[in-house]
Parts: C-alpha cells; structure tokens; sequence
C-alpha cells in the first residue's frame, strides 16, 4: 500500500500503512529524545561532571521555548510548501535538526566549562527546533488524513503507541549505556531518527502550489466553528495546566529518584522501561478495540488526572522500594498517555479547514508555555521547598485541572 494521501478524505476507515508507520516512527524517535533530556542528560551530567540537575532543567526548559514558534511554524506548514509539498519536506527537515542535535553532544567537552555549557546550549536548542517543526508537521498531517471518528482515534492511538516504544527503547538502552558508554547511546538515538527518516520518504505526498494552496483557503474559510471556541480556550488551558506541573520536577525527578533508591541507576531504569512497556501494552490494547475506536475518549481525561495527582502526592512517602514504585510508574505513565491522547482528539474534532494546521497550532502553544514556565519555575523553587515539596505542589496543580475540567470542559463537550 503506498503512502498517498491529499487534502480531502481518503478510503473509509483507512489510513495507508505508510503514513501510519512513519507517524508512528517518528514519534518513536521523538519520545526517545524526549527521555534523552528529562531521564538521562541531568543524571549524566551529575554523575560524569558534577553538574547540578536544577541546573541542567534550566537548560533543557531553554530548549522548549522554541516551542512558542509552533504557530509560526504551522503557517509556514500550511502555506509555504516546500518542493511543491506541504508537510512531507517539513518532517524531513525536522530529522536533520535531530540529527545536527545529536552530532553536537556527541562532540561536548566538559559541561561544567564555558565551552561546554555554550555547546549543550546549542544542541538543545536546535533540538527544541527540530522538536517543534515535527510535532506542528506529524499533526498536520493526521489532520489531513484523518476524517472520520474511527480514523482519528486510531491514528492519535498509534502516535501514542509509538512515542511509548519509543521511551521503552530508550530506557532500555539507556539503563546500561549512560555513563562511560554515553557516545553509544547517542548513536543509538541517532539510528532511530534515522529509521523514521526513511519512513518518511515513503510518504507519497501529492504535489501542491501556493496559488493553489490558496484556492484552498478561500474555499475553508472557517477553520473552527464559532460555538467551539470558548470549549477549545478551557482545554487549552486545562493543558497548560497539565504540562505546568509536570515541569516543576521535570529533569530533577530521575536523578532524585535513583538517589532515593539506593544509587542504582540501572536497576531504576529497568524499572521505568518495564513500567513503559505495560503502559504501551495498554495503549497498544485500546488502539486494538474496535469498541474503543468508536468511542469519545475525552471520557479518559478524569482517570488519567486522578493517577497522576495520586502518583505525584505519594511518591515522596508510599514508593518504598523498586517494586512497589514500578506499579506507581506504570499506572501514572499509562494515564500520561492516556491524557495526551483524549485532549488531542478533543483539538481534531473541532479544528477545521486548510489552515489546520496553524490553528491546532495556536492551542498546542499552551502545552509548550506551561512546559516552559513550569521547568524555569521548578529550577527556582527547588532549593526553597525541596523535591518532596514541589511534587506535593505538582500533584496541587492537577487537582486544580481536574476540578476544571469536570466543572467546566466535561459539560460543554456532553453537549457539543
């Protein structure tokens, strides 16, 4: 089956393999990169150079503010194609940022010199880059081939499913791999963005011009519904609110865990990734329902809000040991998932026409600035209220969003 596809609907119920698979891919690569920033650079840079983890955050939450250009980004996705095609030379391009990325911390001196901190600086934020331009060009084009409920449920399930594996990968290669053998794990890193760069070239995206690009738009004026609007400001800010909290702790929390557990880093690694791998058995189970598929899932936004406050609130007295801390993991890495998925699909319902992808862009900029605030935030506060006190503050934070979300979004989707 080839990766064809255009802007209209395609076959019923069908998305071709080939756009499925280099989604799935590359969103593979990115939460493999992902866990390469918040679970590993700050325990290498500590344990390799004596580098504090607060301050490695700091670093990494510079790499997310290229996030705000997401909107940007989407227009140039949408409007300005590149060899005549709209999202397929996007996604390339992306993968070579991840690459450059790469090629740079495989060359960092010390990180705890001037030199050093300058090049971490740049790799991350040509990965920040790089990391915005794939996620505004991969729900891009789920937009554009996704058209019915079924579709975009299993599209959104299979991104998902693919980020997992792409966490469990790396967890695994990292679990013996960070450390002295810090350069393998890099090229490990290196293979899978390669892979999804092959997937992408399978894409078989029609050609499209500008003029005709705007032909488009002034047959798709209206990109979201008028009676949408005010519902898609509260789940953009209930999102916010959600990736607020979880950039308090952000890098902080994998080198404070390993202390916690007696210094053994491998064995809490190996933990995370056999917690990863149930929760993508899960995630992997509900793209697999057919029952699910034709579901609303924004009904899993209350339970995965409830794991996640509970997980964040108990792990600084109710984890004490491996064993019981990867049921925790696995449960609140499971509803994370769970999470992003509903509150995606609440976006591609009500974002419409040829300037998609911009729009889904605008609401999406809430994940990225609570992203950002909350990491510059939590690198300040640590040292005032400890890790305990910040985890207690996290779990606060998602309390909040649940009330909000079951007062004020729960209802307006039931009637819309």
């Amino acid at each position: 089956m080839t990766g064809q596809f255009t802007s209209q609907k395609i076959t019923e119920n069908i998305v071709s393999r080939a756009i499925v698979w280099a989604i799935t891919a590359t969103k593979a690569a990115r939460g493999a990169f992902y866990i390469l920033l918040t679970a590993f650079i700050a325990y290498h840079f500590e344990i390799t150079s004596g580098v504090p983890a607060a301050s490695t955050q700091g670093l990494v939450s510079i790499a997310t503010v290229a996030g705000f250009a997401r909107p940007l980004l989407g227009y140039w996705n949408d409007m300005r194609p590149l060899g005549q095609r709209r999202r397929k030379p996007y996604m390339t391009l992306c993968n070579i940022l991840y690459i450059a990325s790469v090629a740079l911390l495989l060359t960092l001196p010390n990180p705890a010199i001037s030199a050093g901190f300058i090049v971490v600086l740049v790799a991350l934020v040509v990965y920040g880059i790089g990391e915005a331009l794939i996620d505004v060009s991969t729900d891009a084009l789920l937009l554009d081939v996704a058209t019915t409920k079924v579709e975009k449920n299993k599209v959104q399930a299979m991104a998902r499913a693919g980020a997992i594996g792409g966490i469990m990968i790396a967890y695994g290669l990292g679990s013996f791999l960070v450390g002295s053998a810090w350069p393998w794990f890099l090229a490990a890193m290196a293979v899978m963005i390669g892979i999804g760069t092959v997937l992408t070239f399978m894409i078989q995206e029609p050609m499209i011009t500008r003029g005709q690009v705007q032909e488009l738009i002034g047959r798709e004026r209206d990109t979201i519904p008028a009676s949408y609007k005010t519902t898609l400001w509260i789940a953009s800010i209930l999102m916010l609110l959600s990736t607020l909290s979880e950039g308090l702790v952000n890098v902080q929390l994998e080198p404070w865990l390993i202390a916690k557990y007696g210094g053994l880093p491998t064995q809490y690694y190996l933990t995370e990734l056999l917690g990863a791998a149930i929760a993508f058995g899960i995630v992997g189970a509900i793209a697999a329902s057919h029952r699910a598929m034709g579901t609303n899932l924004s009904k899993l936004v209350i339970p995965s809000i409830i794991v996640a406050a509970a997980f964040y609130a108990g792990l600084p007295w109710l984890a004490p040991n491996l064993p019981v801390y990867l049921v925790w993991v696995t449960a609140k890495g499971t509803g994370a998932m769970v999470f992003t998925l509903a509150a995606d699909r609440v976006l591609m319902d009500v974002v419409k026409g040829a300037r998609k992808g911009a729009t889904y862009q605008v609401f999406v900029l809430f994940l990225s600035g609570g992203g950002v605030i909350g990491g510059f935030l939590g690198s300040l506060l640590r040292p005032a209220m400890g890790m305990e006190g910040l985890l207690v503050l996290v779990a606060a934070i998602l309390v909040g969003a649940l009330v909000m979300y079951m007062t004020m979004l729960a209802p307006r989707l039931k009637q819309e």
